[in-house]
């Protein structure tokens, strides 16, 4: 790919690109604007890689999504690779915007691991043809991968869900608090989002009553609270539909975890089986029509892609119960903020109309995100086993 592939068509110097584009308002000779923006450090013309008008100067790494990866040259590559290896040490990355500063080596750089993480992916290669659910960020770049792979699913349905209102009991399995749980006003804000995005019940139902097949939901499962507290939301809202039993028989559970971490988190048990998801109250009932599974992984891999908080934090949503009657989540992408008005300021910057989405990642976690992308991707074509067209968004 040319430079002019990056819209550029006039040079200022050798730090800056003109990027051409067209003005809403025309000059009096009806000449285009010309805009002009700063260069990514370390960019090199000939990249194969569109950054556009609205690059983040702070940035080194432009967006590197599926079509651009593809777009990429043998030598572009070779250079990102370089440049994967080395973002620990790239004195143009602040490395204090990283979510964890002392973490900052870039995960799946041992190829071992990466083909423990394809191996990972590759089990939800047999869902295809299946909706869905990505019960919040923890399965993302797993599912991700598998979107990417050949043979692979055609789509997944990201449903941001945060934190839990059940807690671990030895008796009861879960006990739910109370006082963590939402209020009225959130729980009405949140089904108006899962019926936004045709996660809810009554959608669930439908597809299964026509087509004959269960919507999957998965997550990480270590003690479940967290998937429990989700489906504490959906049996309420399925319930008050009248359709609380359907329900029950339209989904299925496929959970992903450590059985080594759980050791780690309790070394004196005799014995570690395999984690469920327990069963909300309005769902004991029903347990029974509600398959269960459990996916083991490697455990280096595993604290590289669940534990180590870079990944997880430039996943997309943090969306905890007391923001959603805040932000909508499929518009305003966050990672982990625990100042909620930071949050609030961020949000009223949209306004009350305007539909743009809205990203609060740092420079150094948006190149981190789109490093980690590159890799993926990268290791996918490696082995052969990437697509050679991909349609879905994510």
């Amino acid at each position: 790919m040319q430079i002019t592939k990056i819209q550029s068509n006039y040079f200022s110097n050798a730090t800056n690109v003109g990027l051409q584009k067209k003005s809403e308002a025309q000059t009096p000779n009806n000449a285009n604007i010309t805009t002009f923006e700063k260069i990514p450090a370390g960019f090199r013309y000939n990249t194969n890689i569109n950054f556009g008008s609205s690059f983040d100067p702070n940035r080194t790494v432009p967006d590197i999504n599926f079509e651009d990866y593809k777009a990429m040259s043998e030598n572009t590559k070779k250079r990102y690779r370089l440049i994967y290896k080395s973002f620990s040490k790239n004195p143009f990355i602040n490395k204090n915007e990283l979510y964890q500063p002392k973490e900052c080596s870039m995960p799946l750089q041992n190829e071992k691991i990466m083909n423990e993480f394809i191996k990972t992916s590759s089990l939800y290669n047999k869902f295809r043809g299946q909706p869905i659910i990505c019960l919040g960020r923890s399965p993302k770049w797993f599912l991700n991968t598998s979107l990417w792979m050949k043979d692979g699913i055609d789509k997944y349905n990201f449903v941001a869900f945060s934190k839990y209102w059940y807690r671990p009991d030895p008796i009861e399995g879960v006990v739910k608090n109370k006082f963590l749980e939402p209020n009225e006003k959130e729980i009405e804000a949140y089904r108006k989002y899962l019926k936004r995005i045709q996660a809810d019940p009554e959608t669930i139902v439908d597809y299964f009553e026509k087509e004959g097949k269960k919507t999957v939901i998965t997550d990480y499962i270590c003690s479940g609270k967290g998937a429990c507290s989700f489906l504490d939301v959906m049996s309420r809202y399925a319930d008050d539909l009248g359709i609380l039993e359907k329900f029950s028989k339209a989904i299925q559970i496929v959970g992903i975890g450590s059985r080594e971490y759980m050791e780690e988190l309790d070394p004196y048990a005799e014995s570690i089986s395999d984690p469920k998801v327990p069963m909300p109250e309005k769902l004991i009932p029903y347990a029974q029509n509600i398959k269960q599974e459990f996916h083991n992984m490697d455990y280096t891999m595993f604290r590289e892609m669940l534990l180590n908080e870079n990944t997880n934090e430039c996943r997309s949503t943090y969306y905890p119960h007391d923001t959603w009657t805040i932000y909508k989540p499929d518009q305003f992408k966050t990672g982990l903020i625990s100042d909620m008005k930071k949050i609030e300021k961020m949000v009223k910057q949209l306004g009350k109309d305007n539909e743009k989405s809205m990203a609060s990642f740092t420079p150094a976690m948006a190149d981190f995100r789109n490093l980690l992308n590159f890799r993926i991707l990268d290791g996918l074509s490696t082995r052969d086993l990437l697509n050679s067209t991909h349609i879905s968004k994510i």
